[in-house]
């Protein structure tokens, strides 16, 4: 331990000798090779010069200073080998000042960069940049794009960079109406109490512009708006276009205040902090000057549709005035608060009530006038508010009556709940209540890929198409969908395992693994990326069952989730077990592998390696045969299988887990035969139970001699009690209640 440590020491201590301390003008070309630059001032690159970063350079900031570009900057890392900027102070949460452009005529370039802890960590002030395929991570501002004062001011590019936790804004622009922001992932921003936008707009002067682009984003998770513009002098000056955005998860979606411009084919969807009723407009539109056009989105799932305030007059659809943005197409539907009150449109504090706010050729949750109005607050309901004019409307495939059959023999409750879960994100859309073995018919207002499910209680599943291949359909228009028969099972479904797009992480091109349950929004999405012989988390997002909070752990040391090369027999590692419960820490666990194993209970005959978990028999195994990875949980000597889970390929390229976009797996739980296993011994004066989970069990009942004794959670599967002192023979089962009770019953003597 000793030589350890002091080799340790030593290898810091060249690290320090080597740096190289920057301050003052700068330029030239800083490599990798010269690792770690560190600013111990303020550097500035001077007018005409450029500072080119070249991949694997690290730069840290050792105090509150800044790198100001007169000049320009090239930082183009590769996604192999990305350029840090980061904190070096020995606070790990203080900021640096970040990098300020300000050349006017000469354009900046980031590409895979890592910028954190910054103040700005790309300050834009009227200076052309690209900025694509970064990371902005813990900064108080990811971006600004500052134009105020320019009649013609620089182009600036923001495109497939990952944004997230900022304090204030992961991205505000001030003033450039030459900002292009597309397919960047901005999430977790707005940390502070201060309702800062993920994306915000802003005018400051009765002559300013500010008219960005912003396509294919996904904004989601932030803590305040995913998207505000706010025109301070009620100037008219925020025009933006806004399209193709998925905007979801965040505070409230989309905020206008005094601001305008032409909003089309985003999908706002639920959006609000569950139970805060001051939360969950999926568009709030303010102000006299606020008159933006609305087209063809979709805006469903959040607290409120449209929360309309001081006068603002937002064009939702207009047919009189032939004009092209206001066509309407919009989704308005199924925006329910947490009192479980329909809005679709709200409107609040109007001091105009001649106001008539134009929401014409539209989709609505109903198909009848009265319907429609019932979820609408104007002036038919408060004589101070406008009137919302909503006639005529598009004829929700009038509707379409969804019809069908729920089936299951001597089912546990009269009643199942069926929904429609969105085929694209997971989400489920309508839900209705309906009677088990007789003929069903619901209206749908909509014409979305969806799957068709049917549970009860989550315990008993069906689906359209089966629930082992449960099929997404397209409702299209017509008097009636029958579905046929709707068959409840109590057989476990499946989870889908899905590759993603990657996002640099960290300096580490990683690859979202998404683990969703059978047909629902992924509860899970870990980062992987290869290191070696192994795969290991960069980061990980979950979805909090009880709350359906978001949460993302980054951690320090990533820990590994697989080996996926050379499984030496009995080598030892530490693999990723589980995220603790305050969502803090990933713990990790010792794994080691094992002699291979050739006499399974399924499948044909093959060598296997087995990866056994600390010691308890729960094992993963990589079946060679199958080439695919196989989890066992195995009891007494290990030598007889009890339950097993199989991912199965969807759509797959042949090798083990690879970081490939688009490859999916299916996996399967299943209980091998039996369906209950357990054994018990006596322990001193007390007998002491165990037996192997079953998937989906509710909760576990102990019997003596038929008589229940110890009612046990779903999560249990041990107990311990005294031996019993009556010298008669006393026989001990188990049963476990997934809708009706089964019993398995083994002598104890």
């Amino acid at each position: 331990m000793k030589a350890i440590y002091f080799t340790i020491c030593f290898i810091l201590m060249m690290t320090a000798m080597t740096a190289i301390q920057v301050s003052g003008n700068q330029s030239g070309t800083w490599t990798s090779d010269n690792n770690p630059y560190e600013l111990i001032g303020d550097v500035t690159v001077p007018n005409g010069l450029t500072l080119t970063l070249e991949p694997g350079v690290l730069v840290s900031a050792m105090g509150n200073y800044q790198i100001i570009a007169q000049g320009n900057i090239i930082a183009n890392g590769t996604d192999a080998d990305s350029i840090r900027i980061v904190s070096g102070q020995a606070d790990v949460n203080a900021l640096w000042k970040g990098i300020r452009l300000e050349n006017t005529t000469v354009q900046s370039q980031f590409s895979f960069c890592l910028i954190q802890l910054g103040q700005y960590g790309i300050n834009s002030i009227n200076s052309p940049a690209s900025i694509t395929y970064c990371h902005f991570n813990k900064n108080q501002k990811g971006i600004q794009s500052y134009g105020i004062g320019s009649t013609n001011p620089a182009a600036v590019l923001i495109d497939h960079n990952l944004i997230e936790f900022s304090q204030h804004n992961g991205i505000l622009v001030a003033q450039n109406s030459n900002t292009t922001i597309t397919y960047n992932d901005i999430t977790a921003n707005g940390l502070t109490t201060q309702y800062y936008g993920a994306i915000q707009l802003s005018n400051q002067s009765a002559g300013g512009s500010n008219n960005p682009t912003i396509a294919y984003n996904h904004i989601h998770h932030n803590h305040k708006q995913g998207i505000v513009a706010w025109d301070i002098v009620s100037a008219n000056a925020i025009q933006p276009e806004v399209h193709h955005n998925l905007v979801e998860n965040n505070l409230s979606g989309i905020y206008f205040r005094h601001a305008s411009g032409y909003l089309h084919h985003n999908t706002v969807i639920n959006n609000f902090i569950t139970g805060d009723m001051n939360s969950g407009a999926g568009f709030m539109i303010s102000g006299s000057t606020a008159q933006p056009y609305l087209e063809d989105n979709i805006v469903t799932g959040n607290y409120t549709g449209f929360y309309l305030t001081e006068n603002a007059n937002p064009i939702l659809g207009d047919l009189s005035i032939f004009h092209a943005w206001a066509q309407g197409g919009n989704t308005i539907s199924n925006n329910i608060d947490a009192n479980n009150v329909t809005h679709s449109i709200f409107c609040y504090s109007y001091t105009n009530n001649a106001i008539t706010i134009k929401a014409e050729n539209n989709f609505w949750d109903y198909n009848s006038a009265t319907e429609i109005a019932g979820t609408i607050e104007d002036n038919s309901d408060n004589n101070t508010l406008p009137i919302v004019d909503f006639d005529p409307w598009q004829s929700n495939p009038i509707p379409i009556y969804l019809a069908g059959t729920v089936t299951m023999t001597n089912p546990p409750v009269p009643t199942a709940t069926l929904e429609l879960v969105s085929a694209q994100t997971g989400n489920v859309i309508n839900t209705w209540t309906v009677t088990i073995n007789q003929p069903f018919q619901v209206p749908v207002y909509h014409d979305s890929l969806v799957y068709i499910v049917v549970n009860i209680e989550n315990q008993f599943y069906g689906a359209f198409g089966g629930t082992d291949n449960p099929t997404p359909v397209q409702i299209i228009a017509d008097v009636q969908f029958n579905v046929g028969e709707l068959i409840l099972t109590d057989s476990p479904t499946f989870y889908i395992w899905k590759i993603g797009s990657p996002l640099m992480i960290n300096n580490h091109l990683s690859y979202p693994l998404s683990i969703g349950w059978f047909v629902y929004q992924p509860k899970y999405t870990k980062y992987l990326y290869r290191d070696g012989d192994f795969l290991r988390i960069s980061r990980i997002d979950a979805i909090e069952p009880s709350d359906s909070t978001f949460h993302t752990i980054n951690p320090a040391d990533p820990p590994i989730w697989k080996k996926i090369d050379n499984l030496n027999i009995e080598a030892t590692w530490q693999q990723y077990a589980y995220v603790s419960t305050d969502w803090t820490v990933v713990h990790t666990q010792t794994a080691h592998a094992i002699p291979s194993i050739t006499t399974f209970e399924h499948g044909p005959a093959s060598s296997y390696t087995a990866i056994d978990i600390n010691g308890t028999g729960s094992l993963q195994i990589y079946d060679e045969y199958l080439s695919s990875w196989i989890h066992y949980s195995l009891f007494d000597d290990n030598s007889t299988i009890k339950y097993y889970l199989t991912p199965m390929a969807i759509d797959w390229d042949g090798t083990l887990f690879p970081l490939i976009i688009g490859n999916k797996w299916k996996v399967n739980y299943e209980i091998l035969p039996d369906e209950i296993y357990h054994f018990g011994y006596k322990v001193s004066d007390s007998l002491f139970f165990y037996w192997a989970p079953v998937f989906s069990a509710l909760n576990y009942k102990l019997y003596d001699n038929g008589t229940p004794i110890l009612t046990l959670s779903g999560s249990t599967h041990s107990a311990t009690i005294p031996k019993p002192l009556d010298g008669n023979e006393h026989t001990y089962s188990i049963s476990y209640l997934f809708g009706q009770e089964v019993f398995c019953q083994h002598p104890i003597t």
